[in-house]
């Protein structure tokens, strides 16, 4: 498989991202404090450094059969992302009693 110079630097660039994206999440994780900060964290930074490793993986490959299993995981992944972070958040909001100490909870 011969891919261009330029097809390579793109592609390159772009997998770079996407490991910076989940280096930095990576460190925001450790860095935060609460549960639930850190859900956040890790959430946002998986989803974007995926797309952006998966779409530097498709420039490689081009539009194949191989891109499309790609597309397929990246669907996959965003569709059970959320519903796994909710129900950690929702695990963690009905089992630990001293939620209002730890996190600021709007008075009603």
């Amino acid at each position: 498989m011969n891919i261009s110079l330029v097809r390579f630097i793109i592609a390159a660039v772009l997998i770079m991202i996407g490991i910076l994206i989940m280096a930095i999440q990576t460190f925001g994780v450790f860095k935060l404090n609460y549960v639930l900060n850190r859900m956040h964290a890790a959430a946002m930074g998986d989803s974007l450094g995926i797309f952006m490793i998966i779409i530097g993986l498709i420039v490689i490959f081009g539009f194949s059969y191989a891109s499309l299993k790609l597309l397929t995981v990246l669907v996959l992944f965003w569709f059970a992302s959320p519903v796994c972070s909710h129900l950690l958040a929702k695990l963690e909001a009905s089992t630990n009693e001293c939620l209002e100490e730890e996190c600021e909870v709007p008075k009603k």
